[in-house]
């Protein structure tokens, strides 16, 4: 994997979840290779604003350190699987990921992907406030992001959310998770 990944990872989530908390935001780093195949822009250039957390690894250190993790060298298929299996665990705990994981992963994306086209057939609601919350309220709790995705999970089943308020829902959390979740949106 190009660079370290998870930090990259890492600090582009704390980005896209700064503005939702009314945080300034300039994420700046060495940037040696290319993560826009896994929703990763390029970062900015320039010195860190005043205050700014730092994220590294276990060897760099910093204010946030991700923990040790290994992947295929070879990853198939959609390279958001990737993204959405390092999310699936908290970013300081050790993680392995095996091909069967990057499958199963690509699954969920695929069945979440598949759900929010079908909702895209159905008038738009406001966000479930209970879900749209919760979301943010485990990310904010130190990036909690199984949480997060647990919440996410629960959304695709939960019958008694009106489709056009799970799609809502699911799109303001895709703008911080950014696994690419409308991809299917007008191709059912």
């Amino acid at each position: 994997m190009p660079g370290d990944l998870r930090v990259c990872l890492t600090a582009d989530l704390l980005r896209r979840l700064a503005p939702r908390l009314r945080r300034p935001t300039l994420s700046t780093a060495a940037q040696d290779a290319d993560h826009t195949p896994w929703n990763i822009p390029p970062l900015d250039a320039g010195d860190p604003l005043p205050g700014a957390l730092s994220v590294g690894n276990v060897t760099s250190g910093g204010d946030v350190v991700c923990g040790p993790w290994t992947a295929p060298s070879d990853v198939p298929g959609d390279p958001l699987a990737l993204r959405l299996a390092l999310f699936a665990r908290h970013y300081a705990d050790e993680v392995e990921i095996t091909p069967d994981d990057l499958a199963v992963h690509a699954g969920t994306l695929d069945r979440w992907r598949r759900a929010l086209a079908r909702w895209a057939t159905e008038p738009s609601k406001a966000p479930a406030p209970a879900y749209a919350e919760g979301t943010l309220a485990a990310l904010c709790d130190d990036l909690d992001t199984p949480a997060a995705l647990t919440l996410l999970d629960r959304l695709t089943e939960d019958v008694t959310i009106p489709p056009g308020a799970r799609l809502e829902t699911a799109l303001q959390l895709d703008q911080i998770l950014a696994l690419d979740l409308p991809r299917a949106i007008g191709t059912l």
